[in-house]
């Protein structure tokens, strides 16, 4: 995404071509950009998806220099077997609000341009679960939304009341968003709404009036097409690069079981009226309250897990089936250690402890305080290189470093630029990236230990 910065209309290129598809047929080409489909310009993926199915198509293609028009009658919603290099023919939609948890504005000074883009597009809502604010589309863009019926959408909502939820989002005037989520409901979009709940300001009965606003337009209730499905609460991010910002309080976890209480209260009266716990509290708040990950059935069929919700339970579930398939013995020793940070490390032991019965592997893990944002941030998506360094320093760590991919962007930089090949000579130790799932992980074990068994006969003979 970091290259639609810096450039504006670009058009569709395309990356592939799906051998024997009708693109094939028509001599489109990778590198060729697609800028029109039926004289309608594309301003991303979306736009083609929605225009292609016609049963005629004429697409409009920039090659080199050459402007070039491809027809062909097909089926109505037959593809034409191409993939794109990017899904969009524009920039990102940016943000125009200042949102006074907004962690962009909690970074540091220096670091790469893409880490401070603020997007707020609801083509990104749609294609990859970004949550929006929706108070940066355009009439037009929100006529298309409700056309190509781009559903579901992510909404950051954070409040109903317009004086609070302008002020959350730093605007000097009422920003309401319940006739704006009545619009898209009448238009059989749904939605899935987040709040990011600041203490002393949207929690307490404004949350609660939040959530009972909500559920009113739940399609058990409104009996339309679309509604507001469900609704993610997450606690508020604060960094310790926060000076000449609005004072915001951190939740503490005499506050977490408080919240947990009472959420779980308005849960049993939304399962009655409207079939579902509707209000979905993130992992952390469980986390900091010191009480157990629920179970999966309050997770139903996880509408939430882009927000963090569920991802752990859903972890755990993975590891206890994958552990029930374990061998006894590897073919030859491996040694680990697996890097996670404060949040998750509870989590990230239990699973190395099951993994701790296989004969032949060594497992430890290594967790990483934050010291680079500080405050209350304590994910691994957001370590950088130089702390899990300092940790490492100060840790018995094995030959190997399992990091979570999640550590890095576009799958080999950290937020403080360092490349994995770069680390690694820091760390001196061989560096594996693992996607954080059970499976994955195992994966990358058994392939080591295959590894250095079929090495082990040549450093013998040696």
């Amino acid at each position: 995404m970091a290259e639609l910065l810096t450039r504006s209309y670009r058009g569709l290129v395309i990356a592939s071509v799906e051998r024997g598809s009708l693109g094939e047929e028509l001599g489109l080409q990778p590198g060729d950009v697609v800028l029109e489909v039926n004289g309608k310009r594309l301003m991303d993926m979306l736009d083609y998806r929605f225009h292609v199915t016609e049963e005629r198509v004429e697409l409009t293609v920039q090659r080199g220099e050459q402007t070039l028009v491809f027809t062909v009658q097909k089926e109505p919603y037959d593809l034409l077997g191409i993939d794109f290099e990017n899904d969009l023919a524009d920039k990102i939609h940016t943000c125009n609000n200042k949102c006074v948890f907004c962690f962009i504005h909690q970074m540091p000074k220096g670091m790469r341009r893409s880490l401070y883009l603020m997007d707020d597009d609801f083509r990104l809502s749609f294609l990859y679960g970004h949550y929006v604010t929706l108070t940066n589309v355009t009439e037009e863009e929100f006529e298309r939304i409700l056309e190509q019926k781009l559903s579901p959408m992510y909404v950051s909502v954070h409040a109903t009341d317009p004086e609070l939820r302008g002020r959350l989002l730093g605007k000097r005037e009422p920003v309401p968003i319940l006739p704006i989520l009545q619009r898209l409901h009448e238009g059989g979009i749904d939605v899935h709404a987040q709040i990011v709940l600041c203490p002393g300001w949207n929690d307490g009965e404004a949350l609660r009036q939040t959530l009972y606003d909500l559920a009113m337009l739940h399609p058990a209730v409104t009996r339309q097409r679309g509604g507001t499905l469900s609704v993610a609460i997450v606690p508020v991010g604060l960094t310790q690069f926060r000076q000449r910002l609005t004072p915001l309080t951190p939740p503490n976890r005499a506050y977490a079981q408080r919240l947990i209480r009472d959420v779980r209260a308005m849960e049993r009266r939304f399962q009655q009226r409207l079939g579902t716990r509707f209000a979905f509290l993130s992992d952390e708040w469980f986390f900091l309250a010191g009480q157990p990950i629920p179970e999966r059935r309050y997770y139903e069929d996880f509408p939430q897990l882009e927000d963090g919700v569920g991802t752990v339970r859903l972890f755990l579930e993975r590891a206890s089936r994958l552990v029930r398939r374990l061998p006894d013995a590897l073919p030859h020793p491996v040694r680990m250690t697996l890097v996670t940070a404060e949040l998750p490390a509870t989590v990230i032991e239990r699973f190395a402890q099951m993994l701790r019965r296989v004969r032949g592997l060594e497992l430890n893990v290594c967790v990483v305080p934050n010291r680079f944002f500080g405050g209350t941030i304590s994910v691994a998506g957001l370590l950088t290189a130089q702390d899990i360094v300092d940790a490492l320093d100060r840790f018995p760590a094995h030959p190997t470093v399992v990091l979570p991919s999640i550590c890095l962007r576009e799958g080999y930089l950290f937020l403080d630029d360092v490349t994995v090949e770069q680390f690694e000579a820091q760390v001196g130790r061989h560096v594996l990236v693992v996607e954080p799932h059970p499976a994955a992980l195992w994966r990358a074990i058994r392939a080591m230990a295959s590894q250095e068994a079929q090495l082990a006969p040549l450093s013998s003979r040696c």
